[in-house]
């Protein structure tokens, strides 16, 4: 019985914490996948949120939401993002969901945010003097929300957001 039982809490524990280790990756893909509507590296825009949407979890209505899924296995990507008022951020998220980084127009310290992105293993030369941001994996999604202020204004806010850009660096 006693064998039984430890093999019961061993199993439990090897299948949790594969769970652990799996699942992000598994959910991480699905979200690719959905947002994959463009080449990859490349810049898609969404129509503003509805209570239908859920390309992005949790879409917020009052939010003009652009992504793009990254692969920087073998070259770097420049990123530039041009800002709108009243609120524009870009956030990194990596194949296991974990967020590891976000900038907004309160800390870009230009009209537009600029960042170099790299992987753990892209070359890294002739990156010049570019704000690096490092992925902690290969492939993930870069998320920008904008702030529309009304229905009004969701026409000009998507004419510069649709100026944001991605290119590889050889």
């Amino acid at each position: 019985m006693i064998r039984w039982l430890v093999g019961v809490v061993l199993g439990a524990l090897v299948m949790h914490f594969a769970a652990i280790a799996a699942l992000p990756h598994a959910i991480m893909r699905g979200a690719m996948s959905r947002l994959q509507a463009t080449p990859v590296n490349t810049f898609a825009h969404g129509p503003l949120a509805t209570a239908a949407s859920r390309a992005i979890v949790r879409p917020s209505p009052d939010l003009a939401y652009s992504s793009l899924v990254f692969d920087v296995s073998e070259h770097a990507l420049a990123v530039r993002v041009p800002l709108t008022p009243p609120y524009t951020s870009l956030s990194g998220f990596a194949a296991n969901t974990d967020n590891f980084f976000a900038i907004n127009d309160r800390t870009a310290g230009a009209s537009e945010i600029e960042i170099v992105l790299v992987g753990p293993a892209t070359p890294r030369r002739d990156l010049g003097s570019a704000r690096i941001v490092e992925a902690p994996s290969e492939r993930g999604i870069l998320l920008v929300r904008r702030v529309v202020p009304s229905a009004e204004a969701f026409a000009e806010i998507d004419a510069v957001r649709r100026r944001a850009s991605a290119r590889l660096v050889p």
